[in-house]
């Protein structure tokens, strides 16, 4: 291939075949290299240069900018997750990750970033095992009390079976059983068992 050479203000002095390497006119990413013929008095195509990029690295991308390359990192498709809050972003751009926001997911939703890893809040972990522990207990105890309701109307209207008033009488230790659950315990808890209908 014969060299072509170009005025100050790029046109060919002669006809011939230049490599040109092309770039997005946005990002200024190379797309790629072709052979073009240029003819005398003309320019080089748009978004291009006769100007090299070097080796691509993995994980980076070369970019044209003030007239040179430059290796820039390129997380393009990967998903981050905020060091503060656990969102998640996924990259869309050329350029380093926001600040703030890590490759590497955290294990559960109570890790927190220390800085250099994700570590669990013990502290988190425990207060939202409570939590459900407390929310489980009162479901129990209103579902024990919608049932020992009805039974007590039988027993006091001296209307109860001889099964109705054992179900009364289970429902009602059942009932005072899930008062004595300790929460505080959870997720460690022994719930007792309902009597069955």
């Amino acid at each position: 291939m014969m060299a072509i050479e170009f005025d100050e203000n790029g046109h060919a002095l002669s006809a011939g075949i230049a490599r040109i390497y092309h770039y997005d006119s946005l990002t200024g990413e190379y797309l790629g290299v072709s052979d073009e013929t240029i003819p005398e008095g003309v320019s080089i195509p748009g978004s291009s240069t006769l100007i090299a990029p070097g080796e691509t690295d993995a994980g980076r991308v070369w970019v044209f900018a003030s007239g040179e390359w430059t290796l820039n990192e390129d997380h393009r498709g990967k998903t981050y997750y905020s060091t503060k809050d656990q969102q998640t972003i996924m990259i869309v751009e050329i350029g380093p990750p926001p600040p703030d926001y890590v490759a590497l997911a955290p294990a559960s939703q109570f890790d927190v970033w220390d800085g250099s890893t994700w570590v669990i809040d013990k502290e988190a972990e425990q207060k939202a095992a409570i939590d459900r522990a407390n929310s489980e207990k009162a479901q129990r105890l209103q579902q024990a009390t919608d049932t020992i309701n009805p039974l007590q109307d039988a027993v006091d209207l001296e209307m109860a079976t001889d099964e109705e008033k054992t179900q009364l009488t289970a429902w009602r230790k059942y009932r005072v059983l899930l008062t004595r659950v300790d929460a505080s315990t959870a997720p460690d808890i022994n719930w007792p068992q309902a009597p069955t209908a």
